[in-house]
């Protein structure tokens, strides 16, 4: 027991350094990300953006195999209309397109989020690309954490 003591000690450790490095590398890259959600203050003022599968969300990062926890970012960041809590869940995905941010021969596809918050009759559709990037925004209707 004596033994395994150290080498556990040693394994945690070792795991917290690589956490704490490959945040500081995300906030270099990605931007301000505040507890696991960008920080994002432009209002969309596009009532598409993000509601149609013509203009999704693009959060990127999926070269970086970031691109779910990317989606998560954004909808975490998310409120409703009068700061209420914004609850999600992935619906499915949908929608091929081209985009030179797959492997030759593939296509990107959408992911769709359902989102609803306390008081709010149904859920809205929200479509994501994180294969492309682009600046973030609010979408219509909504708020953001702040």
């Amino acid at each position: 027991m004596k033994i395994y003591l150290p080498l556990i000690l040693l394994l945690f450790l070792s795991c917290n350094n690589k956490q704490e490095r490959l945040e500081k590398i995300l906030l270099e890259k990605e931007g301000p990300v505040e507890l696991d959600y960008f920080h994002i203050t432009t209002q969309s003022s596009d009532k598409s953006y993000g509601f149609t599968e013509s203009n999704p969300i693009k959060v990127g990062g999926r070269s970086e195999s970031m691109g779910p926890k990317n989606e998560r970012r954004f909808l975490s960041a998310l409120k409703g209309p009068n700061g209420e809590t914004v609850r999600f869940y992935r619906q499915g995905s949908c929608c091929l397109f081209e985009t030179p941010n797959v492997e030759k021969g593939f296509k990107g596809s959408l992911d769709i989020y359902k989102i609803y918050w306390e008081d709010i009759t149904d859920t809205l559709k929200i479509y994501i690309n994180m294969y492309d990037k682009d600046s973030l925004m609010i979408p219509s209707g909504l708020t953001s954490k702040k």
